[in-house]
């Protein structure tokens, strides 16, 4: 199975730059999350589920190595329906072939209430136009570029309820490590851009699930149930002719 996305980000500056943030931002929001059994797909030279506390991890790739427990496609998750806790996709959207089908496997696999955490380029930025001409080599040959706002409608549609959403990577993508580490200041000075600046957004959802109501029967208004209460009725002043005629018995008796 070949595919475009190599397996890491650690080839040039900018991509251990980019890798370094996304892996700190997957720990913190993984560790919140409980369950059974948590899901990577993609990303196969990092391990984002370093820091959950679920016990039984999961790590689905479309490269053959070693790290690799099972070898799939995002789009065909050979996994049963409402098996899974959580999942992790790193700029799995952008390298898939058909991205919607990627999320409603995703939708499909996951527990009511389980948790989606996904990031990816954003295409409006500096490091998204990087991208387009071919000079972000390192992540992979893009099929295309999403923006948040596209993502957080389909997550929307499938059923899904967005709880986080942030933007990372609001330095210039230079690739050279010691000017990544100069613009310190702009990635504190993107925080109040609202995202206008991010290169990389992060999206956590949940699954919801409707909850279903069943209709009971009006058991007043059934025939069966009038049928019981006239047979109620029937029972009741049965006893209470028996009781008088033993009633009227005993007093015979006495007589």
């Amino acid at each position: 199975m070949q595919s475009d996305q190599p397996a890491t980000f650690d080839a040039t500056a900018l991509g251990h730059y980019i890798s370094q943030r996304e892996t700190a931002i997957y720990g913190q929001a993984v560790a919140d999350v409980f369950g059974f059994h948590a899901l990577q797909l993609g990303w196969p030279g990092y391990d984002l589920l370093a820091q959950s506390r679920i016990p039984y991890k999961h790590y689905l790739h479309e490269h053959a190595l070693k790290e690799s427990a099972l070898l799939c496609e995002p789009e065909f998750l050979p996994l049963a329906e409402n098996s899974v806790d959580l999942i992790c996709m790193p700029h799995v959207l952008e390298h898939c072939h058909d991205p919607r089908q990627a999320l409603r496997e995703a939708f499909r696999v996951l527990v009511p209430e389980g948790t989606l955490i996904l990031t990816g380029v954003t295409p409006f930025s500096c490091l998204g136009l990087r991208a387009k001409l071919g000079w972000f080599k390192q992540a992979g040959a893009f099929k295309r570029l999403f923006t948040a706002r596209r993502i957080r409608d389909w997550l929307n549609v499938l059923g899904f309820e967005i709880i986080q959403s942030n933007y990372l990577m609001h330095a210039l993508p230079i690739n050279d490590f010691n000017w990544l580490q100069r613009q310190a200041s702009l990635e504190k000075w993107g925080a109040c851009t609202f995202g206008m600046t991010g290169g990389v957004y992060f999206l956590v959802a949940k699954k919801r699930v409707l909850n279903v109501r069943l209709l009971k029967p009006d058991w007043k208004k059934s025939p069966l149930n009038q049928a019981l209460q006239a047979q109620k009725s029937r029972t009741r002043i049965q006893n209470k002719v028996q009781k008088q005629l033993k009633c009227a018995d005993v007093d015979t008796k006495l007589d």
